[in-house]
């Protein structure tokens, strides 16, 4: 009985179940934090493109976006000076939600890339 390779080989079982883990969460952060700054920048975006538009067909993409609440003050293009304002109505904002995701990405792709060296070095031992 090689003992060595039975450890080893439990250890890379252990080593791949957490970075397939790894991966999901990778996938799982990314998706909470396009929402997060979709929820964030979506207003935004929305009257800069509005503005381009016909209020008919801007009216339309509200509806199919889900966007569409009625006659108010939203449904207005905003001037370039209303749009800087926007920005900053809500000091903190997402920004301490947007950054926890971004260092949470960070960890987790830093994370894959240690336990796919660790792989590797399994793999390179006998």
């Amino acid at each position: 009985m090689d003992r060595a390779a039975i450890a080893r080989e439990g250890r890379r079982a252990q080593a791949l179940e957490a970075l397939a883990f790894e991966r999901e969460r990778e996938q799982a952060l990314d998706s909470q934090l396009r929402e997060v700054v979709l929820e964030a920048e979506g207003a935004h975006v929305d009257a800069l493109v509005f503005a381009r538009m016909t209020p008919d067909d801007a009216s339309r993409v509200r509806e199919a976006l889900g966007t569409a609440d009625g006659d108010g003050p939203d449904d207005e293009p905003l001037e370039d000076e209303e749009l800087e304002d926007t920005a900053d109505e809500d000091d903190a904002g997402p920004e301490p939600e947007i950054g926890r995701l971004e260092h949470e990405l960070e960890r987790c792709r830093a994370m894959q890339h240690a336990l796919e060296r660790y792989v590797e070095a399994l793999d390179g031992t006998s």
